[in-house]
């Protein structure tokens, strides 16, 4: 892991963090500081540029700068008629941890959407994991009870993902649902869709047309355990497009002459307020329904949640290859990681991994082979790693990357490797 602390980016001033993905390729991550506005009229608190390789060549994806929106991982909160945008706000940055293989770096910001609310943005780098976590939280406390009424649509942003803003060839997302739309594209108001398909884990992604690559965000958690996605139709996603397709969707679901979903019912906000005018919209967002920030009782899919006094969840960046159907994939990757048993620890939703208070943890991949699984030991008193077993078999450097956090006696450990079968890691 390397960290560059106030490097000059085009006149950006940003903390840009590098590691190897899980390709043994270096990427790269720019994020812009919160504290003064930049070039582009933003006042930071996101990724401006993301270097990554495929084939061994490099791409440099980066903020468009479409409507002023310079990067991604912005927070957006849609309330009553208007939204409140953290590029225009002035906030604070630090680097949490600095690990040898393990890095977090903090935004925050106070955020106004009808009310005063907290806003704490984590970004999360691992040394074997090409995704990047995402993780935010709310805290509403200073507002009070029920004062605001807003949606979040972090992260948000345009970013260039295949190296240049060419047309989007496809959209898709899972709430309950897989929604995907088909054909070769570009993605206009009447491309056919479908939206068939049963899902677990929510996630949202868009592909290129004529360069092998797509952008992605994936939840950390089931929808069951945590509603991804906005029911801002009030029912009417539910009724009128899930499990259907564009051939026999519900009368509601377009509007007159179109084949899309009407734009406010998607879920997740992508580029279909662009789709209009433009077929390059590199516009990819997360969504809630409008109360999950703030309210103490909010209806969302026929689920009841609470947006009060705090809310929190995580998504995994996938910016790679759309042959590989790479946010599906990562998609698959989170339901391995949740169905996997394990003894001696639990999933920690924020992070993507597994905590445990002990020096020994036994992993079982029940739900399916696990690949470069991270331990956070939160009891780890030693200054340094002295030993790392597998089954009781030793491992030698190159076998894990560790990063020790001796302030907050935490060892932080990826297996260099994809877990088939029971095992049992311990730590000195």
């Amino acid at each position: 892991m390397t960290i560059e602390a106030g490097v000059n980016l085009g006149g950006y001033l940003v903390d840009r963090y590098g590691w190897g993905d899980e390709s043994c390729a270096r990427r790269t991550a720019a994020l812009v500081r919160n504290n003064a506005a930049d070039p582009g009229g933003s006042r930071g608190g996101y990724l401006r540029e993301l270097t990554y390789r495929v084939g061994g060549v490099g791409r440099t994806a980066r903020g468009t700068g479409s409507n002023g929106w310079n990067g991604w991982g912005y927070i957006v909160n849609h309330y009553a008629s208007t939204a409140d945008l953290s590029r225009g706000k002035t906030g604070t940055f630090r680097t949490v941890l600095g690990g040898a293989h393990h890095a977090i770096h903090e935004f925050k910001v106070r955020m106004n959407p009808g009310g005063p609310v907290d806003a704490t943005v984590q970004w999360f780098f691992a040394t074997g994991r090409s995704a990047v976590v995402y993780a935010i939280s709310f805290d509403a406390t200073p507002a009070g009870p029920n004062v605001v009424n807003a949606d979040t649509r972090a992260p948000y942003g345009d970013l260039a993902f295949e190296g240049t803003s060419g047309p989007i060839a496809g959209v898709g997302w899972g709430d309950k649902y897989r929604f995907t739309t088909t054909g070769n594209g570009p993605v206009t108001a009447a491309t056919a869709w479908d939206y068939t398909q049963p899902n677990t884990v929510p996630y949202v992604r868009m592909w290129s047309s004529a360069i092998d690559a797509e952008m992605g965000a994936v939840q950390t958690q089931t929808f069951e355990q945590h509603v991804g996605g906005g029911d801002y139709g009030g029912g009417l996603l539910a009724s009128a497009c899930w499990t259907k397709t564009s051939a026999n969707k519900g009368a509601n679901c377009s509007k007159a002459g179109e084949t899309m979903p009407q734009d406010w019912l998607w879920p997740f906000q992508l580029n279909q307020y662009e789709l209009p005018f433009v077929d390059s919209s590199h516009r990819l967002a997360w969504g809630s329904t409008f109360g999950t920030i703030g309210q103490s009782s909010v209806s969302a899919f026929g689920k009841t949640l609470s947006g009060y006094p705090k809310v929190s969840y995580s998504v995994l960046m996938v910016v790679d290859k759309h042959s590989t159907n790479a946010t599906l994939e990562q998609v698959s990757s989170v339901e391995r990681m949740l169905g996997a048993e394990v003894t001696g620890g639990s999933w920690n939703p924020t992070w993507a991994c597994w905590d445990s208070s002990a020096s020994t943890v036994t992993l079982n991949p029940r739900a399916g082979a696990v690949s470069a699984p991270i331990f956070r030991f939160t009891a780890f008193s030693a200054a340094q790693l002295t030993a790392v077993t597998l089954g009781g078999v030793p491992l030698a450097a190159g076998d894990y990357f560790a990063s020790v956090d001796a302030a907050n006696q935490t060892l932080w450990l990826t297996l260099n490797g994809t877990v088939t079968g029971p095992v049992t890691l311990q730590v000195q």
